[in-house]
C-alpha cells in the first residue's frame, strides 16, 4: 500500500526520511504508550490484517516517533518481508506486536475500537465468476467469492453484490464510476471512503451462491 494512504497522529512529514535503521537505535528508553496512530484504509502485512481505523500504541525501548516510522514503513510491505530481525505477531486481545528478535525491542499497535463481528459483515452465500476475470489490475480467476461489507455503516449487501457484477461487466479497464476506487492487492473496493464498500474473497468452492442466485446477481460471465 502506498504511505500516502496511512496518516498517523503524529505529523509524519518530517518523520518520513527517518529510516529503519535509525529507527531501532540502541539505548532508547521505553516511551510506554503513545499518541494513536490511525490506518485511513483496510491493509495488512501478510497475514495480519489491519483494518482501518485508529490503533492504540505502546514501546519498548523506542521513542513514539521511531515507533510511528516503523509502523508506517512496515505497512508498505504488504507481503509481510519485514527487513530483518523484525517479526509481526498477532497476539490476543487483537494486539499486533512487532518486534526486533534477540533484543528487548518492540512495539505494539490495538484497535482503538473492537472490528465488528464477521457475522455481520460477510454475505451470505457467493457469487460465481463463470472465466477469469479482472477489473483493471485487479485479478479475479473463475471461482466462487463470497463478499463482506467493510463496515457496519457500509452498503448492503444486496448493493454490493449488484455493484460487483455491474463492475464485472462494464468495468474492465479499472476506471470505476465516480467515487468508486480499489485496493487490487486486497480486491476491495470503496465507495468514496474507507467505512463504505466491500471485499471480495476467492473461496474453493465453485458451487453456486445461494444469495447471487436468489438476487439473479451472483453469476458473471
Amino acid at each position: 500500500m502506498n504511505s500516502r494512504l496511512v496518516a498517523p497522529v503524529l505529523l509524519v512529514l518530517a518523520l518520513a526520511a527517518v529510516p529503519a535503521a535509525s529507527a531501532a537505535a540502541p539505548g532508547v528508553k521505553a516511551a510506554g504508550t503513545c499518541p494513536q496512530f490511525r490506518v485511513m484504509h483496510n491493509d495488512h502485512i501478510g497475514s495480519v490484517k489491519f483494518p482501518a481505523g485508529a490503533y492504540n500504541m505502546v514501546t519498548s525501548q523506542l521513542s513514539c516517533q521511531q515507533s510511528t516510522v516503523l509502523f508506517q514503513q512496515f505497512l508498505d510491505r504488504p507481503s509481510g518481508n519485514l527487513p530483518r530481525p523484525w517479526k509481526l505477531a498477532l497476539l490476543s486481545g487483537q494486539r499486533r506486536r512487532f518486534t526486533k528478535v534477540g533484543t528487548k525491542t518492540d512495539f505494539q499497535a490495538t484497535p482503538a475500537t473492537p472490528s465488528p463481528s464477521p457475522s455481520t459483515l460477510t454475505c451470505p452465500g457467493t457469487f460465481a465468476v463463470l472465466h477469469n476475470d479482472r477489473i483493471g489490475s485487479m485479478k479475479l480467476p473463475a471461482g466462487n467469492y463470497r463478499i463482506a461489507r467493510l463496515t457496519t455503516k457500509s452498503l448492503s449487501c444486496y448493493t454490493a453484490s449488484y455493484d460487483f457484477k455491474y463492475f464485472l461487466d462494464h468495468d474492465s479497464s479499472g476506471h470505476l464510476p465516480s467515487p468508486w476506487y480499489t485496493n487490487p492487492s486486497t480486491k476491495t473496493f470503496y465507495r468514496g471512503s474507507s467505512t463504505d464498500g466491500f471485499r471480495v474473497t476467492k473461496t474453493s468452492s465453485f458451487a453456486a451462491g445461494l444469495f447471487g442466485s436468489l438476487l439473479g446477481l451472483g453469476v458473471a460471465g
